[in-house]
């Protein structure tokens, strides 16, 4: 093979590697929230997986736009405060619709109970 016909060129590499990625929130043990990322190479069940803690990105992000000379993107920071707030409510209604449905649930009878609170009750055979 000829120098010029190599698929390495100026000490670099192009290296193509199918890899499928999850991305997930999770709260510690600690009550820390987590980031987390798991890479699977091609659609294997094995992963590696790679965590960061949300508090810790947003102190980078912070120190970013704290030690930044570019006030151009001020807006930024912002518009990320403002999605983060919008998330956090879409999460909040979520949780409540939850709840909500949790507590007007009532299991369903056991096949020799007949009556509850003195109204009958008959099974309906599906």
């Amino acid at each position: 093979m000829a120098s010029n016909d190599s698929f390495i060129t100026n000490d670099h590499a192009d290296l193509t590697v199918p890899i499928v990625t999850e991305i997930d929130l999770d709260i510690n043990s600690e009550n820390i929230l987590n980031i987390i990322a798991y890479i699977f190479p091609r659609q294997e069940d094995t992963c590696a997986e790679c965590r960061i803690e949300f508090e810790e990105v947003i102190d980078k992000l912070i120190n970013y736009y704290e030690t930044s000379e570019d006030r151009d993107n001020l807006n930024q920071i912002y518009s990320i405060a403002h999605e983060l707030t919008r998330q956090a409510e879409r999460l909040r209604a979520v949780a409540s619709k939850i709840e909500e449905s949790e507590d007007s649930y009532f299991p369903p009878l056991d096949e020799e109970e007949e009556e509850i609170n003195g109204n009958s009750y008959e099974l309906e055979e599906k």
